[in-house]
């Protein structure tokens, strides 16, 4: 009986557990980036971020374009600033890392990438973020 018990209380303490703080929906991710590629008119150029956070926007926001939304743009805001960020998640090309690459802009250029049926790429070469040294190379005399 005492094992029987022992086993009931268990499986309710394990199943309180499983249900005590489930996921909140409504929560709006936040990211904090080195940089960025800026967009522009014809080429995105890499953009030094400072270290205030990019807050993800509901698509029902009042100044939110929800055809940018539909063609795969994120709204976001920065600095009090309304901005628009293709997210690409793959590797850059030649790499087999994946990495994360932001490219964002105003609405009003956004608009008109749009307009245009532009759609941002990198470059293969230059434009990126300034390659880090290594420790090795920084300390070697």
């Amino acid at each position: 009986m005492r094992a029987a018990v022992a086993s009931f209380a268990c499986l309710t303490a394990m199943a309180s557990l499983a249900f005590a703080a489930p996921p909140q929906e409504g929560s709006i991710p936040t990211y904090y980036l080195r940089g960025y590629y800026r967009l522009n008119d014809q080429r995105p150029t890499w953009q030094d971020s400072d270290s205030s956070p990019w807050s993800e926007v509901k698509s029902n926001a009042p100044w939110v374009n929800r055809r940018l939304v539909n063609w795969g743009y994120v709204p976001f805001t920065h600095d009090s600033k309304n901005y628009y960020c293709m997210i690409d998640h793959g590797s850059r090309t030649g790499s087999h890392v994946v990495d994360v690459t932001f490219m964002c802009g105003d609405p009003a250029t956004v608009q008109w990438l749009f307009q245009n049926n532009w759609r941002p790429n990198v470059a293969l070469i230059g434009g990126g973020p300034p390659l880090q040294s290594s420790l090795r190379s920084s300390n070697a005399r």
